[in-house]
């Protein structure tokens, strides 16, 4: 059996939502080596660093830091290039190590048979 694709979609800036989103990925790369965090909607405004950032709840990591930690550990983080347009955010805004990509590549990964995915 091939290892799982963990896949957590964020489609909020809320901090409780947020936070418990960033915390579950950081939390499943204990469980596997392949870690998504996906942010659309508003949920790509917790990557722009031109944006306030929160103290994530139950940690004292603020928000970018906790997604710089999650990229350095090996998890991955995608942003939809048309999540990013309809909020006027460039390239440049989002932190380092975050991926810009177009939904029929991230597709790919969803309708594999390894792909597992959770919300908020």
């Amino acid at each position: 059996m091939s290892e799982k694709i963990i896949i957590v979609h964020l489609t909020s800036s809320e901090p409780v939502k947020a936070g418990k989103a960033l915390r579950f990925a950081k939390s499943a790369l204990s469980h596997s080596s392949v870690v998504i965090l996906l942010l659309s909607a508003d949920g790509v405004l917790v990557a722009d660093k031109a944006k306030p950032t929160f103290t994530v709840p139950t940690t004292q990591m603020d928000a970018l830091d906790t997604i710089r930690e999650f990229i350095k550990d090996g998890g991955r983080v995608f942003i939809g290039l048309d999540d990013m347009k309809s909020l006027n955010i460039r390239a440049a805004d989002v932190i380092a190590g975050c991926e810009q990509v177009e939904i029929g590549y991230f597709f790919n990964i969803l309708l594999s048979d390894q792909a597992v995915i959770m919300s908020w």
